[in-house]
């Protein structure tokens, strides 16, 4: 049997080990609060650079559409589209007319098609100096045609999409 001395002992050798792990653990949650309010403030540091990003980038492709001689003035130089390339745009005439502007997703998901072939034929129709217009958010883009085209090509329909619809969408 103990004397109560060595049971005194080694509850205060508990006491300190006890003592000394909580010290240590303090130590650890205030070292992970101090990385916690790091993290925070770099996310929102990035946050803020990315919505620049995202602004200056669709700044750029206002100015490449520019640049390229796509729209001068009132008069638009396109190439024919594809039947595919002509789909993808009705639906984004279409979803434009409901809101200001169209997703990738949204497109994809009204002609049963990827999201990464839309963004292929958008970036096709863009080549072939279709005045799309691209609106950067919390790393997604936004879509909508450029008003004068879209208005010209719902009065005249210079892309030669089905005119049932065209008339429909007006």
């Amino acid at each position: 049997m103990k004397h109560r001395n060595e049971v005194f002992l080694e509850s205060s050798q508990v006491k300190n080990v006890l003592e000394a792990f909580r010290e240590e653990l303090d130590d650890h949650r205030e070292s992970i609060n101090e990385n916690t309010n790091e993290i925070q403030a770099s996310h929102e540091y990035f946050e803020a650079l990315n919505n620049k990003l995202d602004n200056l980038s669709e700044r750029l492709d206002e100015l490449t559409l520019l640049v390229k001689g796509k729209k001068e003035g009132k008069n638009f130089n396109f190439s024919p589209l594809t039947k595919r390339e002509k789909e993808v745009f009705q639906a984004l005439l279409i979803l434009c007319e409901m809101a200001p502007y169209a997703t990738y997703r949204e497109i994809a998901r009204r002609l049963a098609i990827t999201d990464s072939l839309v963004a292929q034929y958008v970036t096709n129709m863009i080549e072939k100096g279709i005045p799309i217009l691209k609106k950067y958010h919390e790393n997604k883009v936004f879509l909508k045609i450029e008003k004068d085209f879209r208005d010209l090509q719902l009065k005249k329909n210079v892309l030669k999409i089905d005119a049932l619809l065209s008339n429909w969408v007006r």
